[in-house]
């Protein structure tokens, strides 16, 4: 891959969240959910450098490895944005703790879903309240799930239309440009962790192996939380 094709594909990307996302984010109707995965880093660096006025957030599930925190602060401090922490309520947290407890998401994908639930999707649903655009990192190529989605597309379980911005991008594409805006990636990628949610949901994979198989590695499921359906 050369340099050129590379930059192009940058500046297209910027050029589409504009086109797509000026007049929303303006309003205040967007929003970006950061997971500061390597294409979030680059969405991140393309909000800020394109100045648009598009919140980003990131789900503080207070389960995040160490280093994702560390990488929440230099990105901040890199880029000069704040990056809002959406957190669960604590006193679900605290009874969820108490019955059934954390070991319980080890022995059924209920548990580890209703885990997922009151950790993620009660404070994003929240969140999404008054949104009109949802922003994510989404690619085809992360999971099978993800082959047959669009570009732009309504989720109305969140009452959101979804924009996908980096949807077309590869693994090279992602790993090319990012040297190119110095954004720094989480450390985690270099001991073998390429997704990287939950720290006890988490773990390293083998060489070869899909990056998703490190997440929930002991089910038998689509390797979702309920953010996203795929």
């Amino acid at each position: 891959m050369t340099f050129l094709p590379v930059v192009s594909k940058l500046t297209l990307l910027q050029r589409q969240m504009v086109s797509h996302l000026g007049a929303a984010a303006s309003a205040g109707t967007v929003v970006f959910t950061t997971s500061l995965s390597k294409e979030d880093q680059i969405i991140s660096w393309s909000i800020v450098d394109a100045g648009l006025p598009i919140e980003i957030v990131t789900l503080d599930t207070g389960y995040l490895f160490p280093q994702t925190e560390a990488l929440v602060a230099l990105t901040e401090k890199m880029l000069d944005v704040r990056i809002r922490r959406l957190t669960p309520d604590s006193d679900a947290v605290d009874a969820f703790e108490g019955a059934p407890g954390m070991k319980a998401i080890y022995q059924s994908v209920e548990v580890r879903k209703q885990c997922c639930s009151l950790r993620k999707l009660a404070p994003l649903k929240k969140e999404m309240e008054g949104r009109q655009w949802w922003v994510t990192g989404l690619r085809r190529a992360q999971s099978p799930n993800r082959a047959g989605l669009e570009m732009v597309e309504r989720d109305d379980a969140w009452g959101v239309c979804k924009y996908h911005p980096m949807l077309d991008w590869t693994d090279a594409d992602v790993d090319a440009v990012l040297p190119l805006i110095e954004m720094p990636v989480n450390s985690l990628h270099a001991e073998g962790y390429p997704s990287i949610g939950c720290a006890p949901c988490t773990r390293a994979v083998a060489p070869g192996d899909h990056p998703r198989t490190g997440r929930w590695w002991w089910e038998s499921s689509t390797k979702e939380c309920g953010l996203h359906s795929r």
